[in-house]
């Protein structure tokens, strides 16, 4: 073995040793308390978890823009093209009329879609190996659609 060999066997063992951050999957098997199974030996408690805001109930204040008619095309948002639609019903008001411009500033925004048995998941050790992060929800590539 050269001497390069050895010093390349050398840093890749002791990088290993260091326990980086590992990548893992698992699915969520019990929402409250929080449960997610990664394999039949490995199921995680919402003590040992990390979870990402974006995937628990929080809030957020946006703003909406709307103008009709408006087209979004395939390219804009992933799938088949839409045209926008809108809708509003006065009390008494037989039929709904459409909104033609409608603007909403500073509107407060509950998000309620935190994690669901059944949802699978990206998760990643910590280093030591104590704590999971929970970064998001992924699907199989032909389940997108």
């Amino acid at each position: 073995m050269s001497l390069l060999d050895l010093i390349k066997t050398t840093a890749m063992a002791a990088f290993q040793a260091s326990n980086p951050v590992n990548i893992l999957v698992g699915e969520v098997i019990e929402s409250k308390p929080l449960k997610i199974e990664v394999h039949a030996k490995l199921i995680l408690t919402d003590e040992f978890l990390l979870v990402a805001e974006h995937l628990t109930k929080h809030e957020r204040v946006v703003s909406v823009r709307y103008k009709y008619p408006e087209h979004f095309s395939e390219e804009q948002i992933g799938d088949a093209s839409k045209e926008a639609r809108s809708a509003r019903k006065n009390i008494g008001d037989p039929a709904s009329n459409p909104y033609e411009n409608y603007t909403m500033n500073y509107a407060r925004l509950t998000i309620e879609d935190g994690l669901k048995v059944g949802d699978k998941v990206v998760l990643h050790r910590v280093q030591g190996g104590q704590r999971y992060f929970v970064s998001d929800r992924y699907k199989e590539g032909d389940k997108i659609w």
